[in-house]
């Protein structure tokens, strides 16, 4: 009697190992986007925490040339509209945080005018460019980051030092 496998056997294994893997594939890939959307909401969350920080030590932004840079506010992994990581973009100027390789979430800055708060404007960016950034940006932390408001007036606006709390 020969040992080793007959052909039939060898099709029955290739064609189990084909059903599991397709059913094993969605789900790694779905899992890879709810890592996105948590490290876009954790992202959001420490940018807030650390502009809430430094305008808490500073009381300002500053103003020309005094101006604070992004750098010196947050290690959060940031870009401009060039797509380059930021190095030397003051707070006057829009950043932008990209997810899973798209600009998504715009940021600014705006310091105390008047009688409104200093406060922080969030845009929403390319949401047709990747159905992840329309994922994240229906996530409910996020909508309350870019639906929230600063007396009415300023939509997608959050004072800074709020106490607005995003879970």
């Amino acid at each position: 009697m020969k040992k080793g496998f007959t052909m039939i056997e060898l099709i029955f294994v290739i064609v189990i190992l084909g059903i599991l893997a397709s059913v094993a594939i969605p789900r790694l890939a779905a899992t890879r986007e709810d890592a996105e959307i948590s490290a876009a909401v954790a992202n959001l969350r420490t940018l807030v925490g650390d502009i809430n920080a430094y305008y808490t030590v500073k009381g300002e932004f500053g103003t020309d040339p005094n101006i604070a840079k992004w750098k010196d506010i947050t290690n959060v992994p940031l870009k401009n509209h060039a797509d380059v990581p930021i190095t030397n973009q003051s707070t006057a100027q829009e950043v932008s945080l990209y997810i899973g390789g798209t600009r998504c979430i715009g940021v600014t800055l705006e310091d105390r005018v008047g009688p409104l708060p200093a406060y922080i404007k969030f845009y929403t960016q390319n949401p047709e460019a990747s159905s992840l950034c329309k994922q994240v940006l229906a996530a409910e932390p996020i909508k309350a980051y870019t639906e929230s408001k600063v007396r009415d007036a300023l939509p997608g606006t959050m004072a800074i030092g709020s106490s607005t709390s995003v879970y």
